[in-house]
């Protein structure tokens, strides 16, 4: 009934506004004061039309489309602010124009990132009880796209609805399968949330006395689990998908294409001198043969 009512209630102000409206479902996980915002239905932004576009603009690796440099926010229901802030550590990624540029470029439209994870981590006291009044009300999103090594800036604003809590485990990444019999990234869908397996205060760069060792395992049908090598790395307080994964030999791949698959992280827990184990299961798609 809540759901129905949510529903309905985006369908009447999705037509005030006159616009498409961004819908995120809340995550909630080790950490009582923490919750996950994760889209379930996206939108798409036209670039500035004024841009002018040259042989030589930067794209992305090995694309015929334009490297953005895009981010945006959402007034989503916290209780503290960035300047509270004081996690473990930042990575910075260093782009370079080098074999990334491309021959007639196209205008090509924007999507809100999936994995937008520094937004989508937010701080709220009692996160699952204290976030319900929030459901189904409209929020503001800004957008902001900028053409590197150039003096464009495209803005815009935006609507967002938290729908409500997530249901289901939700398809991480779209992966194909190359002639090396790799499982290879392609699409970035989901992330997978910080604190599945602790709370903001033990995460590895906080507590020196944390510690965790995953091994992981995807299930190739009837939930018959097989060893699988790392398919993430521990980045600062974030799970980061690796581009490139060995299958094993004995799989038959082709009988895998355009197919879900479950993969589980299992956890051994080192907590101040105590042990336990733990968890978390995602999906990932595997769309078919690599392409090049």
């Amino acid at each position: 009934m809540l759901q129905l009512f949510i529903a309905l209630f985006l369908i009447l102000t999705s037509t005030c506004f006159g616009e498409e409206i961004a819908e995120f479902c809340a995550d909630f996980d080790k950490d009582p004061n923490e919750y996950s915002l994760h889209l379930t239905k996206n939108l798409e932004f036209a670039p500035n039309i004024n841009w002018e576009l040259s042989d030589s603009t930067i794209c992305t690796t090995n694309s015929d489309q334009f490297f953005l440099e895009a981010n945006y926010t959402i007034d989503a229901p916290s209780d503290s602010s960035m300047a509270e802030f004081k996690g473990g550590c930042v990575v910075f990624n260093n782009f370079t124009a080098e074999n990334m540029t491309c021959i007639n470029p196209k205008n090509v439209k924007i999507n809100l990132a999936p994995s937008n994870r520094d937004i989508l981590h937010i701080h709220k006291k009692n996160a699952k009880e204290s976030l319900i009044p929030y459901y189904g009300k409209v929020i503001n999103g800004k957008l902001k796209t900028k053409l590197p090594i150039t003096s464009y800036i495209y803005e815009t604003n935006f609507k967002a609805v938290i729908i409500g809590a997530c249901i289901k485990k939700r398809i991480v990444a779209e992966f194909c399968i190359n002639k090396y019999h790799e499982l290879v990234l392609e699409k970035e869908l989901d992330y997978i949330p910080r604190y599945i397996f602790s709370t903001a205060s033990e995460c590895h760069f906080c507590n020196k006395n944390y510690k965790e060792t995953l091994s992981f395992f995807i299930d190739f049908g009837n939930e018959k689990y097989i060893p699988l090598e790392d398919i993430l790395h521990k980045r600062c307080e974030d799970y980061i998908l690796h581009k490139n994964l060995k299958l094993p030999q004995a799989i038959n791949k082709e009988s895998f294409y355009n197919k879900d698959l479950s993969v589980r992280i299992d956890a051994k827990i080192e907590k101040n001198g105590s042990y336990s184990s733990d968890y978390y299961d995602f999906k990932i798609r595997i769309n078919g043969p690599c392409k090049k």
